[in-house]
């Protein structure tokens, strides 16, 4: 063989590295470039002596490492998180609600990662009712915190009274300084932010649910993550039969049977014939 056809060889080599590399890079995302958005929300994502915690943050953790990829988490407050899952400065945002909203910039797998009850509480000192009815609630203050979703019926309630808080620690004190009359939040992270500030006697949750719902991780569209999305759910299909996922849970105090399709479907039936009626 001459040097001229081994140069034409090693040329068409080179193209083909380069076109591989740059499929890799687009398709899949390099390990070192995979920015995971999350803000705090304990117990499912937080910060703990600078580093990140919580139980999805650990089973998203165990999942990449699976899949070979080391996730770079970033902690932003919920409105950048979704502003940068928009524009692609970051590449997925842990903890996230599926809405038709947010479909137009998101991909989610088809796998989640996790439930969510959402539900009203107030002072144990305060005498409110609350059937399922939103409309007897007009009278009433109720915090909520800016950017998150409550279930389509209570965010397209406008004639509710909503008193914005950043945060649910500042949802729990305003609502103690009686800077609001009633609060509206996921029970699992309620319970512990109460629990850490002193507070978890002196409120009360009003039944039914107003919201049950599931939590994925959403992934970028604007930078073509379709396979990464794919791949990230079969292995968390995967991860979720397993014993490591198991611990997990239990190591935040959660049953593995709270966060199951089957629990699920028949926990969000009961809510919806008492909130939807």
């Amino acid at each position: 063989m001459n040097i001229s056809k081994i140069k034409i060889i090693v040329s068409y080599l080179l193209v083909f590295i380069v076109i591989f590399l740059t499929h890799i890079d687009t398709t899949y995302g390099r390990a070192d470039k995979i920015e995971v958005a999350y803000t705090d929300w304990f117990p499912y994502t937080y910060k703990q002596n600078e580093e990140p915690r919580g139980f999805e943050i650990e089973i998203v953790k165990a999942v990449m490492k699976n899949m070979g990829i080391t996730p770079q988490f970033v902690k932003y407050p919920w409105r950048r998180c979704l502003i940068n899952l928009e524009e692609g400065t970051s590449d997925a945002v842990v903890s996230l609600l599926k809405t038709g909203e947010r479909e137009k910039y998101t991909i989610f797998p088809d796998t989640y990662i996790s439930l969510s009850k959402t539900m009203l509480f107030t002072k144990v000192d305060k005498n409110i009712l609350f059937n399922g009815s939103y409309e007897a609630l007009k009278g009433y203050s109720i915090g909520v915190i800016a950017g998150f979703t409550y279930g389509e019926a209570f965010d397209k309630a406008d004639y509710l009274k909503k008193d914005y808080a950043q945060t649910p620690e500042m949802l729990i004190e305003k609502l103690i300084n009686d800077r609001h009359d009633l609060a509206a939040e996921n029970q699992v992270v309620i319970i512990g932010y109460a629990a850490k500030m002193g507070f978890k006697d002196k409120i009360k949750f009003l039944e039914p649910p107003i919201h049950t719902q599931k939590l994925y991780v959403g992934f970028s569209k604007i930078k073509g993550l379709q396979k990464l999305s794919d791949d990230f759910s079969k292995a968390l299909e995967v991860f979720k039969e397993s014993e490591e996922y198991r611990k997990i849970l239990e190591k935040y105090g959660i049953n593995p049977l709270d966060m199951t399709e089957q629990k699920f479907i028949k926990k969000l039936d009961i809510t919806e014939q008492k909130t939807y009626k």
